[in-house]
C-alpha cells in the first residue's frame, strides 16, 4: 500500500511539494504551515517523484521511492542550451556502419537514456527488444521486405485501392499510394542484395508496449526513441529511425513481432538501427523555418477551444 509521510521536524514548510504535485495529493492551506497529505487522493498518485525531488530538506518519505532511489542532480554535468542545441543540430541519420558490434555496456547507456523519457501519467510503458548481430538484424529486414510487399500489393489494382481506402482512410491510402512504387523498389533492392531497409546494421532496438493504450503507447515509445538517438550520438554511435519495420509488421501479419517473441498483446511502436558509423559529418545543413502560430498577449490568433483533457507527462 502506498504511503507518503512528512517529517514535521525536518520540513521547512516552504510548500514546494504541494506546488509540484500534479495531482494535488499534497496541499498547503496557508503559507509556512506543514503541508497535508490528502489520503483520499493517494490512489491517484502516479509515482512521478515530483514531491521527493523538489523537497530540499528530505522531509518527505514516499514508499515507492525508498532510500537510495532519489539521486541529487549533478549541476556541473548539465549542458548549456547551446551545447544541447549543437547536439540536436549535428545529429544526423547514419546509414553506413562499421563491421563492428556495439558493446553491451554502450547499448545499456542508450537504454538508460531512453527509459527516462517522459510518459503519459508516468506509466513508463515502453519496453525494449535489443536485436544484436547483422544476421539477426538482416532477418528483421527480410521480414520487413515481405511485409512491405504485402502492404503495397493492393495498390496495383483498382479494387485493391478501394479496399485500402476503407482500411486506411482516404488520406492515408492516398499517401501510401504515392509511396508504393518507392517501397516496392526498396523490396526489390533488398531481395537483390542491397539492404536499404535495415542497412546491414549490427544492432536494432525495438520500442514496444502493450497495445491497450493505443496512441498513448506510441507517443511514449517515440519519446523514448528521441532520447535514444541523442544518447547514441553522444556515445559516438550512428542511428536511423527504421519506420518501415513497424509498418511492415502491422501489414505483414505480425511476422516481426513473432520473430522476436513479442506477446500478442504488445505492439512495435518504434525501431532504431544503430552501430558505429563509417562516415562522420562535420557540418549540419539548415532546415525549413519553424511553422509557428503564436497565441497569447503578443499573438494575433485566439484559441478555438473551450478546453480539453490532456495527458500529464512526467
Amino acid at each position: 500500500m502506498l504511503e507518503i509521510t512528512i517529517d514535521a521536524d525536518v520540513c521547512k514548510k516552504d510548500g514546494l511539494c504541494a506546488m509540484a504535485c500534479p495531482r494535488g495529493i499534497l496541499k498547503q492551506e496557508e503559507k509556512r504551515t506543514l503541508p497535508q497529505i490528502v489520503a483520499a487522493d493517494l490512489e491517484h498518485c502516479f509515482l512521478c517523484g515530483q514531491c521527493v525531488s523538489i523537497c530540499p530538506s528530505g522531509a518527505i518519505s514516499h514508499s515507492h521511492f525508498p532510500e537510495g532511489t532519489v539521486t541529487p542532480t549533478r549541476s556541473e554535468y548539465l549542458p548549456t542550451y547551446d551545447q544541447v542545441l549543437e547536439l540536436i543540430h549535428s545529429r544526423r541519420s547514419k546509414r553506413l556502419f562499421k563491421d563492428k558490434p556495439v558493446e553491451r555496456d554502450v547499448i545499456e547507456k542508450v537504454l538508460e537514456a531512453a527509459r527516462f523519457a517522459p510518459s503519459g501519467h508516468n506509466e513508463q510503458t515502453t519496453e525494449f527488444i535489443v536485436v544484436q548481430g547483422k544476421e539477426n538484424v538482416h532477418e528483421i529486414g527480410a521480414l520487413t521486405a515481405k511485409g512491405i510487399r504485402r502492404m503495397v500489393m493492393p495498390f496495383r489494382y483498382a479494387i485493391g485501392r478501394m479496399v485500402m481506402r476503407l482500411v486506411m482512410g482516404s488520406r492515408g491510402a492516398e499517401y501510401v499510394a504515392k509511396l508504393a512504387p518507392e517501397m516496392a523498389g526498396l523490396v526489390d533492392l533488398f531481395n537483390s542484395g542491397t539492404d536499404w531497409l535495415v542497412r546491414d546494421a549490427p544492432l536494432l532496438i525495438l520500442f514496444c508496449a502493450d497495445s491497450a493504450g493505443g496512441s498513448h503507447m506510441s507517443i511514449n515509445a517515440n519519446l523514448a526513441v528521441q532520447n535514444a538517438t541523442l544518447a547514441a550520438e553522444a556515445l559516438g554511435l550512428g542511428s536511423m529511425y527504421a519506420g518501415f519495420v513497424m509498418t511492415a509488421n502491422d501489414y505483414g501479419g505480425g511476422r516481426i513481432a513473432k520473430y522476436v517473441s513479442l506477446p500478442e498483446t504488445h505492439k512495435i511502436y518504434g525501431a532504431l538501427i544503430m552501430g558505429y558509423p563509417r562516415l562522420q559529418f562535420k557540418k549540419w545543413p539548415e532546415r525549413n523555418p519553424a511553422q509557428v502560430t503564436w497565441i497569447g498577449a503578443d499573438g494575433e490568433s485566439k484559441p478555438n477551444s473551450s478546453g480539453s483533457l490532456t495527458q500529464l507527462y512526467e
